[in-house]
């Protein structure tokens, strides 16, 4: 895969990855230095009528496996409920490995002190990522599974996420993810379909459509801007 397409693929990754979830994450580890900033709303439409959500993903490289990372959410949603949440991504392998792997630690509580005091949450993940080439320009996929577990959770709640990409044009991503999340209230799944477009260099604009195929079956209709530096 060319250094280019692979630096897209990562980007792409990981902010869709982060939005599917608390501080969730794609394999690939982000340069030393670097800054990377997702910022999300979406409007979401289910029997219980209309509500807009919003939430801000941030990552730090702090070496060449080590990556810091930090989330806010406001949500009604079980996966995605208003909590803040911090960790640190640990690539393994290779830096040139075909197959990329990496393990997450992090911690995530609501915003209010009862509310972190009572429901604080630990997490433990797993990363994996492979990019590809093909006749429709590069592309990547990537895995990720979490567990995570609080004083408020009798099991470990179980995170599944995968997402498919591809970089068909200079500027464009098309990307498809789906989720699975199970607590103690039921199982939940959305599937996303979500297009990218770089405004200029390390800025995207990325719109989404996120169908929950569990529950309400509510649909909703998300806006995501990409910033590195």
């Amino acid at each position: 895969m060319r250094p280019s397409a692979l630096v897209t693929a990562a980007v792409a990754t990981l902010a869709v990855a982060a939005a599917a979830g608390p501080a969730a994450a794609g394999a690939w580890p982000r340069a030393p230095g670097e800054v990377f900033l997702a910022l999300r709303a979406d409007v979401e439409r289910g029997d219980g009528g209309s509500d807009t959500d919003a939430s801000a993903y941030g990552e730090y490289g702090l070496s060449r496996r080590i990556t810091l990372f930090g989330q806010f959410s406001s949500a009604d949603d079980p996966w995605t409920p208003s909590r803040a949440a911090s960790g640190a991504r640990f690539a393994l392998g290779g830096a040139d490995a075909a197959n990329r792997f990496a393990i997450s630690l992090g911690v995530s509580a609501p915003p209010d002190l009862t509310g972190a005091m009572t429901s604080a949450r630990f997490e433990a993940g797993l990363h994996w990522g492979r990019g590809f080439e093909s006749r429709w320009g590069d592309g990547w996929v990537t895995a990720s599974a979490r567990l995570l577990y609080g004083r408020d959770t009798r099991r470990p709640i179980t995170d599944l996420y995968a997402l498919a990409g591809l970089r068909p044009a200079e500027g464009w991503t098309a990307m498809l993810s789906a989720s699975r999340y199970k607590d103690g209230h039921g199982v939940y799944w959305k599937l996303s379909p979500a297009v990218g477009y770089e405004l200029r260099p390390d800025v995207w604009l990325v719109p989404n459509l996120t169908q929950e195929l569990s529950d309400d079956r509510s649909t909703s209709l998300g806006l995501s801007l990409w910033l590195s530096f």
